[in-house]
């Protein structure tokens, strides 16, 4: 036990020296969250892993209270996981949404916490739509569509769906990426299979 401890130490602090390596190595931008984002899982991912190594020291492996201790725990854990999803975002929610749908594999407590991401998907505003249709195409709005719906017909975690009329008459639905989806997806992916590889460096052996 006492391994795993300065295990979770050397790896927190692994973590926020690359943070703080990555901070300073690169021009500071206040619209860039994958700092924060990176952060947040870092974190999440530490909370998580002390929860496992420490709720188990006085419990008897195998017996009723040893289950529902692992149940308490998994739930907390899966509640945890929900929460990074919903504040990530993008990448992370169409990750949860995933796992949600692993009943085969998951334990309940994770399962039926993230199914909830289905429904919890993003929206951006019409400020970010437009902004994004202007990188894209170089134009606005008005010179696209006679008239666009605010209010978008659906919502998943790396876009949503909006209804326009063209120039020419025609009824669309158009589907925008998120904004910073693109640009945060490989960097997001990428810190999950760090932290993946890190819990299993952890937990070698575990099994839920």
């Amino acid at each position: 036990m006492a391994v795993r401890i300065l295990k979770v130490s050397s790896l927190a602090s692994a973590l926020l020296a690359s943070s703080g390596v990555y901070l300073y190595s690169r021009p500071l931008d206040i619209n860039d969250l994958s700092v924060v984002r990176f952060g947040r899982a870092a974190a999440t991912t530490a909370v998580i892993s002390y929860d496992y190594l420490t709720a188990f020291r006085h419990v008897e492996h195998g017996t009723e209270e040893y289950q529902a201790v692992k149940s308490k725990v998994h739930l907390r854990s899966a509640e945890r996981l929900r929460d990074l999803c919903c504040s990530n975002r993008g990448t992370f929610i169409k990750v949860g949404q995933h796992l949600g749908a692993l009943d085969y594999l998951l334990p309940e407590e994770y399962t039926s916490t993230l199914k909830v991401l289905h429904s919890r998907a993003p929206q951006s505003s019409l400020e970010e739509i437009q902004q994004v249709i202007r990188e894209d195409l170089g134009e606005e709005l008005s010179e696209i569509f006679v008239s666009f719906e605010e209010e978008p017909q659906g919502a998943a975690s790396l876009a949503q769906v909006h209804k326009a009329v063209l120039h020419d008459g025609r009824t669309v639905a158009v589907k925008v990426q998120h904004p910073k989806v693109q640009k945060q997806s490989s960097k997001d992916i990428m810190v999950m299979e760090v932290l993946v590889k890190a819990v299993h460096w952890l937990f070698p052996d575990f099994a839920f």
